[in-house]
């Protein structure tokens, strides 16, 4: 049944924007985006439309009609069946353009995200400001929660666009994006269902317009519908590409590439210009040091296209003479695949009396110095071509530019092609000498502009090999599972994780196992450098499995944890969290016992459909109820249940918004495997 409460005495004629909240569990975070959407500070009028998708929780209706009563004219409240994000925008849209004759925008905003003050009056300025075929106004994305900024600064690029999703939902649509009938696919559920909406707007013409610091403030939680979202990218992906496969044809891929002249760099040393192409058709002149701080500030300040990821080196000269006899596109592909193998690759050319013989390539490896973990640049040479992310790790006062550091994934370390070719220009200047000079002129420039760089860097075969339990548990996304022996018996098996094995954290574990009584095998995972060893004696576990951090490889340093409102949360490195879940993915019951560590590896766990459950003990020696509650909600959506020991940890979850439904007083708790409910999905 749909219900739908709207003020009778709306003045709908002068509202210009619409903000869309699609409303599911989270009231007290849905109350946080209403007051948020209630302080815009615009020019022109606006409303609110809350879409209850079929939401359970009463208490969800009940903030948005508290909410709606207290703005009459204001907040317009709609009600409908479940049917998912996507169809309550759906539904928000139509009603919005149905009921605001003079509609111009409408800003989607999710309920657990906020906005600042200005961002409907900066978005619609925008809009209005810009030509017909922009359809949507988007923005930087500031994340609360874990500390993070999404820079999405630059001109739109519909080429990015197709591999990366740089409109974040909470961005403007423009009425004549939705006049041409675009909505949201409602058969996406899974998440990244704003990606396939632009998606749909760049197939039909549109494109959209960046907003530098609107003011978009996205709540980023260790589990989320994004999050889940991310690990099963692959699929979504494939779908997005099905439903637009004129997107993302090898042909109009290209074009998009070509025009946006964003594969090569090719710096001239005799005339101190940069070409920026990608087909020698669609070519763009740089100075030096413009194409510079563009290349310092890849890493910081993205804009894609303007910085090209390959860099050669050769005169102008020699690039107009191979443009002339049709060889320079061949050359910079052969180039090209060359630097997928090295760190570099670089060209001689030697001019041959015999015009009737046939060009061929001389090859020959420069082999690094080991000690040093570089590769020498060679004395003379007429085309130099790297990565430019290579260039830019030696961008410090005293790099030396000599030399480059040797790149662990390539399967070579430096090649100089040499070729025999009747009657080409060679050319005098030395390309590896200028590829020096320019290093150091990247490196004087990053010091003046106080530049800070950063860099990552990532490689597998099929069948010729022994059996594997890779190959069983491929599909998994796992290269193995502990076999946590199942008995003959009825009983299910549940691991009990604690970090670290102290005895208030061993204690704690021994409650829950009592807890769960007979009918379950329990075993311990204790996750951590440390255990007292004479408290294991006397705990009745099927199995202890020990699982040291430092075996497991976490991150050191800075990196080695995540900060979420205050409390710190430790980080597994990619290989310690692919082993711990290896190690739980077989079981029926999962519960993190005082184990920050276990937060970010529930969601993986419940995707495959181990029930996931969270205690909060009533006191540890090493962390505050605070911060146990606090590290607990940042990854709620990845629990089952949240299982607290008193009433003060309890009503600090409510605090934090995880919703009822999920909380569970100690005495009251159990496992859904032994009482079937209702699903937990949202």
């Amino acid at each position: 049944m749909q219900e739908k409460r709207v003020p009778e005495d709306a003045d709908r004629s002068a509202v210009r924007v619409a903000i869309i909240i699609p409303a599911y569990g989270q009231p007290s975070l849905t109350a946080e985006a209403l007051r948020s959407a209630l302080n815009q500070r615009t020019d022109f009028s606006y409303a609110i439309v809350v879409v209850n998708d079929g939401c359970p929780d009463p208490s969800t209706r009940d903030v948005c009609l508290t909410f709606a009563t207290a703005n009459p004219g204001r907040i317009f409240y709609l009600q409908k069946s479940n049917g998912g994000l996507s169809a309550a925008r759906n539904t928000g849209i139509d009603f919005s353009l149905a009921a605001f004759p003079e509609l111009e925008g409408v800003y989607f905003l999710d309920c657990d995200n906020r906005i600042g003050p200005y961002l409907l009056q900066r978005l619609l300025t925008a809009l209005r400001a810009s030509e017909e075929h922009i359809g949507w106004a988007y923005t930087d994305v500031d994340k609360f929660g874990f500390v993070e900024f999404g820079d999405t600064s630059g001109p739109y690029s519909p080429l990015e666009h197709l591999f990366r999703n740089v409109s974040e939902a909470g961005s403007m649509a423009a009425r004549r994006m939705l006049d041409a009938g675009i909505r949201f696919d409602t058969q996406m559920r899974r998440g990244v269902e704003d990606w396939e909406f632009w998606l749909h707007g760049l197939e039909m013409g549109f494109h959209g317009v960046h907003v530098p610091d609107a003011g978009f403030r996205y709540r980023r939680r260790g589990e989320s519908m994004l999050v889940a979202a991310e690990r099963d990218f692959g699929p979504i992906l494939d779908y997005i590409r099905s439903r637009h496969p004129a997107l993302f044809l090898p042909g109009a891929l290209l074009a998009r590439e070509i025009a946006e002249k964003s594969r090569y760099a090719v710096y001239h040393p005799d005339t101190g210009r940069v070409s920026r192409l990608t087909a020698p058709s669609e070519r763009e002149f740089l100075d030096r040091d413009d194409y510079l701080r563009r290349l310092l500030q890849s890493c910081e300040r993205p804009d894609y296209g303007r910085c090209p990821g390959h860099l050669v080196v050769m005169d102008e000269n020699l690039y107009d003479v191979l443009a002339e006899r049709r060889m320079l596109a061949g050359i910079l592909w052969t180039l090209e695949c060359t630097v997928r193998r090295a760190t570099f690759a670089a060209v001689n050319f030697r001019s041959m009396a015999d015009s009737k013989t046939t060009p061929r390539w001389l090859r020959e490896n420069i082999l690094c110095d080991r000690s040093a973990g570089t590769v020498p640049l060679p004395e003379e040479v007429q085309i130099i071509a790297l990565e430019a992310s290579v260039l830019l790790a030696h961008a410090r006062p005293g790099g030396n530019f000599e030399s480059l550091a040797l790149q662990a994934a390539k399967r070579s370390e430096g090649l100089v092609l040499t070729a025999n070719i009747p009657d080409l220009l060679s050319s005098e200047r030395n390309a590896a000498a200028a590829l020096t000079n320019l290093g150091k002129a990247l490196a004087d420039i990053a010091l003046r502009e106080h530049a800070h760089l950063w860099r990552a860097a990532p490689l597998i075969r099929y069948r010729s090999h022994p059996a594997m339990p890779r190959d069983i548990y491929a599909h998994l996304g796992l290269p193995s599972i502990f076999p946590c022996d199942v008995p003959a018996s009825s009983r299910q098996r549940a691991a009990l994780i604690v970090e670290p094995g102290t005895s208030d954290a061993l204690a704690a574990a021994d409650r829950m196992r009592d807890r769960l009584g007979r009918q379950w095998n329990v075993d311990l995972v204790i996750i951590g450098d440390e255990i007292e060893t004479s408290l294991l004696a006397s705990h009745d576990y099927t199995e202890i499995v020990l699982l040291p951090r430092e075996a497991l490889r976490v991150l050191s340093g800075t990196a080695d944890h995540r900060i979420y409102n205050g409390t710190a949360i430790p980080c597994l490195d990619g290989f310690g969290s692919e082993d711990a879940i290896a190690t739980l993915a077989a079981y029926q019951l999962v519960v993190s016992v005082t184990s920050h560590l276990a937060h970010p590896l529930m969601g993986s766990l419940r995707q495959l459909k181990v029930e996931t459950c969270c205690l909060l003990q009533a006191a540890s020696s090493h962390r505050s109820p605070g911060e146990l509650v606090n590290a607990c909600a940042a990854f709620e959506q990845a629990y089952d249940s949240i299982v607290a020991e008193d009433r003060t940890a309890l009503h600090l979850c409510s605090a934090l918004g995880i919703p009822q439904r999920k909380l569970h007083l100690w005495h009251d708790w159990r496992p859904w495997r032994e009482a079937p409910q209702p699903s937990l999905e949202s």
